[in-house]
């Protein structure tokens, strides 16, 4: 029974002890300010830039990068003409060109009654000359499966060199012409166009 009475005893003993200890320790030790960081010495703060390397550090000369060819344009020359049609020429002056009318008339399309079906080893379904203000602005050819695409494409690129990949087509460009070459299925394109 004293033991169990003991322990509350203690604990209130205890209490006491620190409720009087502690305002004792808060007179004695008055609260100090903090200290203030003391500036760095000239020449040794941080660059504000944070990519400039700080002035002991000197950087390796960069090495000369080799340019990369643009190859937003063809690097051999434009078609002047197409079987021997030149870009611009009067409609008035040409023979052996007829309108189109099948399936329906397209006004400013021409083709020839003789035209040969054939480029380069490619074998073409059509070809269409384009008059539309009475000057030759450009040229459709219209063909069937992937192995005339890869024999057409072979062709232009031995003709202007490499051309580029512009989403589903493949093609050339200049400042004022380019050559559109392109797959849907199983029917192919290929345009000449001067561009306005």
């Amino acid at each position: 029974m004293r033991s169990a009475l003991a322990v509350p005893a203690l604990t209130a003993c205890l209490f006491l002890a620190l409720a009087w200890a502690c305002p004792a320790l808060q007179a004695q030790e008055p609260a100090q300010a903090p200290q203030a960081i003391p500036e760095p010495p000239a020449g040794t703060q941080a660059p504000r830039d944070i990519d400039t390397p700080p002035a002991f550090i000197k950087r390796p000369a960069a090495k000369p990068r080799a340019t990369r060819p643009d190859l937003t344009f063809a690097q051999k020359p434009a078609p002047a003409d197409f079987r021997g049609l030149a870009w611009g020429s009067d409609l008035a002056r040409q023979d052996g060109l007829l309108p189109v009318t099948q399936p329906v008339a397209l006004p400013g399309t021409y083709f020839r009654a003789d035209e040969r079906l054939r480029l380069g080893q490619a074998e073409i379904r059509s070809v269409a000359y384009y008059f539309p203000k009475g000057r030759l602005t450009g040229v459709g050819i219209v063909f069937e499966g992937q192995d005339n695409f890869f024999l057409l494409k072979d062709h232009l690129i031995d003709l202007y060199g490499p051309g580029r990949q512009m989403g589903d087509r493949y093609g050339w460009t200049w400042s004022n012409f380019f050559i559109d070459l392109r797959m849907r299925e199983n029917l192919g394109e290929l345009r000449y166009q001067i561009q306005p």
